[in-house]
């Protein structure tokens, strides 16, 4: 049978990699005794798979994988035993059994939302936050250096901005609701989101990212974009 289930990423752990969170998991589930089934060959694994990963310093409220096991077991007691046994930081907030008609996640997944906070190094107001949004949505192009596999490069992100919107703006703190493309080819990264947002506002600082959802086609059981 296969468990598709989504658990919870806070900022005790934010820092943690997307390898080491793959490795807490399968300690997680044979200290819960889950009845993993295992891949083949001369070094077999569990089969777990992640829909994607979560870049190293986000938080999110779900990120989805599928783990397949021998035995059936209850999407509830799979999320009791894991929890009872998952470090602080970690937790997972919803699970399901998958058919045969469910695609895998990576296939299946189209987007993502974020929750953006900028961290300015001078005061940003509310209607100065709307314009350096609005001017992003407006444009056809939004232009930013971006890492690629060949190095840094100038992208245009704006295809894979779906949704913006300006939540508030507080002394030097501003917050931004974002929806990006995001699928196995990759997609908008809150990184470079951010970076265009301080160049219109003409500021600098830091950011931190929040991954609300990410969101899926093909199964009604999943969060889905629209």
């Amino acid at each position: 049978m296969k468990i598709i289930a989504a658990f919870e990423k806070t900022k005790e752990i934010s820092y943690t990699s997307h390898l080491d969170v793959q490795r807490t998991l399968q300690r997680a589930f044979r200290r819960a005794n889950l009845p993993l089934a295992f891949s083949k060959g001369f070094n077999p694994h569990p089969k777990l798979s992640f829909a994607t990963a979560l870049a190293t310093g986000y938080t999110s409220a779900g990120e989805w994988l599928e783990v397949e096991l021998e035995r059936e077991i209850t999407p509830e007691a799979f999320i009791e035993r894991v929890n009872a046994v998952l470090p602080k930081g970690m937790r997972f907030v919803t699970a399901f059994v998958g058919d045969e008609s469910i695609d895998t996640l990576s296939k299946m997944l189209v987007a993502a939302k974020y929750i953006i906070t900028l961290y300015t190094d001078a005061p940003v107001g509310t209607e100065a936050l709307r314009a350096a949004v609005g001017t992003i949505l407006a444009s056809d192009e939004v232009i930013v250096e971006k890492k690629t596999k060949s190095g840094v490069k100038p992208a245009n992100i704006r295809p894979e901005i779906l949704e913006a919107e300006a939540v508030s703006a507080s002394d030097r703190t501003a917050v931004v609701a974002v929806v990006g493309t995001l699928n196995a080819a990759g997609g908008l990264r809150a990184e470079t989101f951010a970076r265009a947002l301080f160049e219109r506002l003409n500021l600098n600082g830091r950011f931190t990212a929040h991954r609300t959802a990410l969101l899926f086609t093909g199964s009604d059981r999943l969060p889905r974009l629209g």
